[in-house]
Parts: structure tokens; C-alpha cells; sequence
């Protein structure tokens, strides 16, 4: 087990609600910076699930955000845009009305067994709801969301 792993934050995990192209290249490996508008108030290391929006709306997989950066827009391209997986055209649609953005560094990607659909997650008690970017879910309950893919 590496360090990062071992100093995970376990009081919490981040769900990140993600398009379902941008989810699946993080689970490939091609997508290893995931780009926001908010910076989310995490410490480093974070266990984060990963949600992929319509029409997929299912609970995916999960990675470990190892890094937050928030920077200019020129400097967040320049250092983040090639491992982000968007065009400077999205990027910049993305952005458009801000002069800061942040960038979260992904790495330990994991598929689920099965993915969990929407449906599922919301059958529990104090059902799930996706968030519209992302939201902190205590240890627990994310556990109980992961141990529905098993």
C-alpha cells in the first residue's frame, strides 16, 4: 500500500457527478485532472466516487484526488489542459465568466465490480441524491454505496 493511500481522509469521501465520457477516461487512465469551477474544501489525500450523469446515472468507480490547485485560467491550461481530456474550446466555454479555476489531481482509479445505477442508490435508506458538480458524503455512507457494487 503506498503512502498516499494510507493518509486517506477518514472522516469523508467527495462524490464527483461527471459526464459519462470524462468518468470513463478516468477509469482508463486517459483522464487524470478533472477541472471545476469550485474548488471543493478537502484535505489531501480524498477517496472520491465517481458518478456519471445522463444518461448513464450510475455510480462507476472510484480514484484518490492526491492534489488541489486553483490558478489563473492561463496557468491551470498550460500546467492541467493535456491531462483533462477537453479541448481548449471546452475549457474555455467551461470557464467562461471566471478568472480562476481548479484543478483536482486523480490517480488509484478503480471500475466497480458492477456499476450501480441510479435507481439502486436511491432504494437505500435516506436515499442518494447526484449532486449538480459534487458533495461530501461521510465515510460510511460511502462505504454503503460502494458495498452496493459488490
Amino acid at each position: 500500500m503506498t503512502d498516499e493511500i494510507e493518509a486517506l481522509d477518514q472522516s469523508r469521501m467527495i462524490v464527483l457527478s461527471l459526464k459519462p465520457r470524462f468518468a470513463e477516461a478516468i477509469l482508463a487512465g486517459t483522464k487524470t485532472v478533472e477541472l471545476r469551477r469550485t474548488r471543493p474544501k478537502i484535505e489531501v489525500p480524498t477517496h472520491a466516487l465517481l458518478y456519471a450523469s445522463t444518461p448513464v446515472r450510475a455510480l462507476l468507480g472510484t480514484c484518490i484526488i492526491t492534489d488541489v490547485r486553483t490558478a489563473n485560467l492561463t496557468a491551470l491550461w498550460r500546467e492541467y489542459g493535456s491531462r483533462s481530456e477537453v479541448s481548449h474550446k471546452e475549457f474555455k466555454r467551461y470557464f467562461e465568466g471566471l478568472d480562476i479555476g481548479t484543478a483536482l489531481a486523480l490517480s488509484h482509479q478503480q471500475p466497480l465490480d458492477r456499476i450501480v445505477p441510479l435507481q439502486d442508490l436511491r432504494a437505500k435508506p435516506r436515499g442518494f441524491r447526484p449532486p449538480q458538480s459534487f458533495a461530501y458524503v461521510d465515510t460510511k455512507t460511502g462505504h454503503r454505496l460502494l458495498r452496493m457494487a459488490a
